[in-house]
Formats: structure tokens, sequence, C-alpha cells
């Protein structure tokens, strides 16, 4: 039983109105001080849950974090295909102009045929 109550402060009552009546007074208060504590650890409990819940809502989990990852490397893998495949019509387009506008390739790749066995 924890002391709530001074003990000066408890010897003043014993004289005022005597030792049972004191000691009444000292067990209700300690009484009163025990469940004002028990509902305090309570209320910060359920306080630290909540935040926790509220906390738990708005920031980011790690597999939020990650769901967010493996979405966006598909979206980076998407869009490195679409670049390929515009280098690549690029690239024919260009080796197209160079042998239509110049007639000194079109000879060259004819005489470099034979080696491309």
């Amino acid at each position: 039983m924890a002391y709530v109550i001074d003990y000066e402060l408890l010897e003043k009552l014993e004289e005022k109105i005597g030792k049972e009546e004191a000691k009444k007074i000292a067990q209700t208060i300690e009484l009163i001080y025990n469940e004002l504590d028990k509902k305090s650890e309570s209320l910060a409990h359920q306080k630290k849950l909540e935040l926790k819940d509220e906390l738990t809502k708005e920031l980011a989990t790690k597999a939020d974090l990650i769901l967010v990852k493996t979405e966006l490397e598909a979206k980076i893998e998407k869009e490195v295909l679409k670049l390929d495949k515009k280098f690549t019509i690029m690239f024919l387009i260009l080796a197209f102009l160079i042998i239509f506008i110049n007639k000194d390739a079109v000879e060259l790749i004819i005489k470099l045929l034979p080696f491309a066995k």
C-alpha cells in the first residue's frame, strides 16, 4: 500500500477526527488515487493505440512502398520498350535515307555483300 497522504497530515487528521476515522479517510483517498492511476494508465494506453491507428493510416508501410516500387518498375520497363521500338524505327528510317539519298552507298553495300557471308 503506497502512502498517498503525508505522515504529518495523517497525524493532524488523527488529532482532529480520531485514529479510526483518519485511517478510513486515508484508505479512501488511497483507493481514489489508485483508481485514478489505473484510469489514467488505461486512458494513456487507449490514446497510444488511437495515435498508432491514425499514424498507420497516414504513413506508408513497407508493403505500400514495395507495391509502389513494383508498379513504377513495370511502368519504366514499358516506357523503355516503347523507346527501344522508336529507336529501332528511327535507325531503319535513317539507314533507308542514307541509301536512298547517297547513290555511292548502294554501290558500297553491293560490294560488301559477298563478305557478309
